[in-house]
């Protein structure tokens, strides 16, 4: 069901480049909303934005990024690529969104009608991704095709529930990268195995 291409058209127009405008809490409370209204005309149902809830995982992905950014000018893109999966832990961590009615146009056994706000969340952070790397490094985004397997996200949902930071490893998963399941949220332990847990030293890692 996901259309990346599609989405990534309906963002808001922004003068500026996207990774400075991601940054800007109206340009990103204008995208989401902007995408849970594309989200909810595909999937034949409404959506209602919590702003304040919004504004507070918008806030924790800032201060989550500029503690994990690292100094290395070499690690740039591969911080491009892990910081929207801070972006989904926050979101899922407290959802700044809610579906008023059931989907109506999608298949009742899909991914988007199983956890529509979630799949919702997902596909934001997946879309601002894929713009910004286009215009950061001229790169296309080839999405897992798992964004819209239902047992995925059975296993996103209930884990996610337990721990959001389970939301950062779900969306690596998305780009068809391996997390570090033991700290799916930490950029500098991203390619370490669990057996590397005990001797790694947790680094503090912008957009």
């Amino acid at each position: 069901m996901f259309d990346l291409s599609r989405s990534i058209d309906n963002l808001p127009r922004t003068n500026k480049p996207l990774r400075v405008s991601v940054r800007q809490l109206h340009w990103f409370k204008a995208a989401f909303h902007s995408h849970a209204t594309f989200c909810g005309e595909a999937m034949g149902c409404e959506f209602v934005v919590d702003d304040i809830k919004l504004a507070g995982a918008f806030v924790r992905w800032l201060e989550s990024i500029d503690r994990q950014k690292p100094k290395e000018k070499e690690q740039r893109r591969d911080f491009f690529q892990f910081a929207p999966s801070l972006v989904l832990r926050e979101l899922v961590g407290d959802l700044p969104i809610k579906a008023t009615c059931p989907p109506a146009s999608v298949d009742p056994k899909s991914a988007a009608a199983f956890w529509p706000e979630g799949y919702v969340a997902a596909t934001f952070c997946l879309t601002v991704y894929a713009a910004t790397m286009d215009q950061e490094f001229h790169l296309d985004v080839h999405v897992s095709q798992m964004v819209d397997d239902l047992r995925s996200w059975w296993s996103f949902r209930e884990n996610a529930n337990e721990d959001s930071n389970y939301a950062a490893g779900f969306f690596q998963l998305l780009l068809g990268n391996e997390p570090n399941w033991w700290m799916p949220s930490n950029f500098s332990a991203r390619t370490r195995s669990a057996g590397d847990e005990d001797s790694a030293a947790v680094l503090s890692p912008e957009v």
